[in-house]
């Protein structure tokens, strides 16, 4: 590339070097300038004219550049955010980006997290009630031991964020991906999981009873000790689910669809396993 017209986008763009969107946005103007540089001189152009028409081409960035970086900084000044031990209810936390966020302790009941990007944050021991978590992205994070009733969680991301020992008392997951989500030790009866992904979910020493699981596909979920007393399972289809220790002697597998792994481990447990298809 042109010498002088690197040295002049080394300026341009030497105070936000530290902003990866910023520079990928000079690695683009970079390349398109130099192919804007080389058709110039192929017109027959001089160097110096050449170089002038195309550092014109340019027009105002700065502007641009500062809004991206103002952005950028905005984002990361809401990384590792410190909202515990606060009293915040009805809080709007809505659309917000808030990566590594700590809401631990905290009284935020009935706040409005809906559409908000919540990525390894945690909420040990908070209380959440009848909060708005529909639509919501909360990889990796941790409700351990919150109080999340009346809560809704329709329709959110929360692969791989736990749940153990929370409240969940009437709390909504319909339309939720739940791949490798724990929800242990909690109470889910007669809940609803209709249309969620479950995915390795980790249902542990929860009590499923009265939940319907109906035509589902179940590929690695937990129920190791988990209360299934009227759990329905009608045409479910199993793979490499792992049952050891539930109870499930009033479960229903009328119709279900099952590895012969997971039906060895439910027949060993005396579950009803009448019209059920082993593949």
């Amino acid at each position: 590339m042109n010498k002088k017209l690197i040295n002049y986008l080394d300026g341009v763009f030497s105070p936000y070097e530290d902003l990866h969107s910023v520079k990928e946005l000079k690695e683009e103007l970079s390349s398109n300038l130099q192919e804007k540089l080389s058709d110039l001189k192929s017109q027959g152009y001089d160097d110096e004219v050449a170089y002038n028409m195309t550092i014109d081409s340019i027009g105002d960035i700065s502007e641009i550049i500062e809004s991206i970086s103002a952005k950028t900084r905005e984002l990361h000044q809401m990384v590792n955010q410190d909202f515990s031990n606060i009293n915040l209810p009805n809080s709007d936390f809505k659309g917000v980006k808030v990566h590594e966020g700590t809401f631990n302790g905290s009284a935020l009941k009935e706040s409005d997290f809906s559409n908000s990007d919540l990525s390894n944050s945690t909420f040990k021991g908070t209380d959440l009630q009848n909060s708005d978590f529909k639509k919501v992205t909360i990889h990796d994070g941790s409700f351990n031991g919150s109080a999340l009733k009346g809560s809704d969680f329709s329709g959110s991301d929360l692969t791989n964020t736990s749940f153990k020992g929370c409240d969940l008392t009437n709390v909504r997951f319909e339309g939720a991906n739940l791949t490798r989500t724990k929800l242990t030790s909690v109470g889910l009866k007669n809940m609803s999981f209709k249309n969620c992904v479950l995915d390795y979910t980790d249902f542990t020493y929860s009590d499923l009873s009265g939940v319907c699981f109906d035509n589902h596909t179940l590929i690695g979920t937990i129920f190791k000790g988990a209360g299934l007393a009227g759990t329905s399972f009608k045409n479910v289809v199993f793979r490499n689910v792992y049952f050891n220790s539930a109870y499930v002697k009033k479960a229903i597998f009328d119709g279900a669809t099952m590895d012969k792994l997971t039906y060895a481990v439910l027949k060993g447990s005396k579950a009803n396993l009448t019209n059920v298809t082993v593949i």
